[in-house]
């Protein structure tokens, strides 16, 4: 896409505003009156005072279009989530700034304003100071998109800004004559256009939100920006399964640590076929539909080919933008993965996080039917029998209903164990799992020897128990007790949380690489083990899912989604 330079883009601009009204504008506020009495009686001696009157009206309601900036009413953030920001920080850059780094955060609105922006401006202005990657300059004046202010900034961050976001709302048009309304909107094409060459000659651009809802019929911004918004299915209380499609990409690893997915609470985005296009975007980010709660039902899904992108990266020139449709919730800004998200997206904003922006669409394909590729997903569940595995220990019943493998406590049976025929080393392990009143648990790189243990499988076992509790810690079956978060402590009350959702489905997420053991649970981390003497005793062994034993019989477990990616 082809750009004016900014000289040709101020140059090009006709202004065509009464001499009365610049000589207006060249004055401070507070002075403006004065000096234009004084002015006018300079270059009108001989005008009569009706004459006189109505020029002096004109000009002045010109001027109030010509300094107009935008003010909101927004209410001050809530000093817990102030408190949460701060506890939320990170406290180094994702790589080190080769300068220092100044952006500008601009979130005026011309439509919806979002009541989160105030603390969105916070955590982008902390997260600057906290991690020393950048400066941020948080202000809505129209003015700091002239081409000379704008080479001040190493990065533009238009937060959930909305509509023609350099105008005044549409409520407010009465307010301006019909003269003031159209200056007012060819300084706002004026300043989309100062944008977009900003960008095409080296300047970044970060948009968080609903920065897709805007400049609808400026199609330059749009290819720009990457998309436009067409529906919110998934609403700000719908919690969904976030894919991290690529998990090595620059803007990734260091935020998810290699993890595929998460899970969040956010109002998602659909966009419009076009200008969206994994043929120009690099997708970071995007929604898992059948992992996800339903969509709005009032809200249609608009997208036949069920892609649901929520981060991307592009090259434009010599530019860099970074998008993301998370932001709507408060709690957003005070998720420590999400504040990651931004920085990543903010450094290579800025051109200190270098990354590959070569379109999705275009990027080479895996042959998906080559056999056991380091980087292969493999159901260990086919949904409708318990082929590849095995019961051992106990009398607990294991059944398949309706795609989910059930277990149900037995009275007086010991521990029981449905494990996988095969065994395990490295790798990573997901699956969803939902539970009533029973501890539990799923076994990994666990054994089985007669001659140890009296047979009982021993072995890690990542915990499963109803909230409050210890669920997605470790702990070593029939060796040693707990292993995460302190071994040497008996008291369960330990970093007891309530991340699991009591008889709901959760998403565990489990990667276990040598010694290390890490461990999620919709999205959250729970457990980061390093355990070189459980990984001596135990470097390989089977995946077992456990029906602890129980003094209620009847008691049920349900495993769903069992998936796992060897790491060779």
């Amino acid at each position: 896409m082809s750009m004016p330079s900014r000289s040709q883009l101020s140059a090009s601009h006709s202004n065509r505003r009464p001499r009365l009204s610049l000589l207006i504008e060249s004055s401070s506020a507070e002075h403006q009156g004065q000096a234009f009495f004084k002015t006018a009686v300079r270059i009108f001696p001989k005008m009569n005072t009706f004459t006189f009157l109505s020029s002096l009206l004109f000009a002045c309601s010109l001027s109030a279009a010509s300094t107009w900036v935008p003010t909101f009413n927004d209410k001050p953030v809530a000093p817990h989530h102030a408190r949460a920001i701060e506890v939320a920080l990170p406290q180094s850059a994702i790589i080190a700034p080769q300068a220092a780094r100044r952006i500008l955060v601009y979130s005026a609105t011309a439509g919806y304003r979002h009541p989160s922006i105030p603390t969105g401006k916070l955590a982008l202005e902390r997260l600057g100071a906290a991690t020393g990657a950048y400066e941020a300059i948080i202000s809505d004046d129209p003015a700091n998109f002239e081409p000379g202010a704008l080479n001040e900034f190493d990065a533009v961050l238009l937060l959930s800004p909305t509509q023609d976001f350099f105008m005044p709302s549409h409520k407010q048009r009465k307010e301006f004559p019909k003269e003031d309304w159209a200056w007012l909107q060819a300084r706002h094409n004026r300043l989309v256009d100062n944008l977009l060459a900003y960008v095409e000659q080296g300047g970044g651009l970060v948009g968080i939100h609903s920065a897709t809802d805007s400049c609808y019929k400026h199609k330059a911004y749009g290819d720009v920006m990457g998309a436009y918004f067409n529906g919110h299915p998934w609403m700000a209380g719908h919690t969904v399964t976030i894919n991290v499609e690529e998990p090595e990409h620059a803007l990734l690893q260091p935020v998810f640590g290699g993890q595929s997915d998460f899970r969040i609470k956010d109002e998602i985005y659909q966009f419009k076929d076009e200008p969206y296009s994994r043929e120009k975007l690099r997708i970071l980010l995007s929604i898992d539909v059948e992992r996800s709660d339903p969509p709005h039902e009032r809200i249609p899904l608009r997208r036949e080919d069920g892609d649901y992108a929520v981060s991307w990266v592009q090259g434009i020139g010599k530019g860099r933008v970074f998008y993301s449709s998370l932001g709507h919730n408060h709690e957003i800004y005070s998720n420590p993965m999400m504040l990651n998200h931004y920085l990543a997206g903010i450094q290579f904003a800025t051109g200190d996080l270098k990354a590959d922006v070569t379109p999705s669409a275009k990027l080479k394909i895996p042959n998906v039917d080559a056999c056991c590729g380091s980087d292969e997903w493999q159901s260990l569940f086919d949904g409708k029998t318990m082929n590849g595995w095995t019961q051992k220990n106990g009398t607990a019943t294991y059944e398949v209903r309706d795609g989910v493998i059930v277990g149900r406590s037995v009275l007086k049976s010991p521990n029981s164990f449905l494990c996988t025929n095969k065994t395990y080393g490295d790798f990573e392990l997901e699956f969803e799992v939902k539970c009533g009143a029973i501890n539990s648990g799923v076994q990994i790189r666990s054994l089985q020897d007669d001659d140890i243990a009296k047979g009982h499988v021993q072995g890690p076992q990542v915990e499963i128990e109803h909230s409050p509790g210890q669920a997605g810690y470790i702990y070593g079956e029939a060796y040693s007790g707990w292993r995460s978060p302190e071994p040497q402590s008996k008291d369960p009350k330990i970093k007891a949380h309530s991340v699991f959702k009591n008889d709901e489905w959760n998403h565990y997420r489990v990667y276990a690489k040598g010694p290390r053991i890490q461990t999620w649970i919709n999205g959250e981390q729970i457990a980061d083990l390093n355990d070189s003497e459980s990984y001596q005793q135990f470097p390989r062994g089977m995946i077992g899912l456990q029906v602890h034993s129980h003094k209620v019989a009847g008691v049920e477990i349900e495993w769903r989604n069992i998936r796992i990616r060897e790491i060779k």
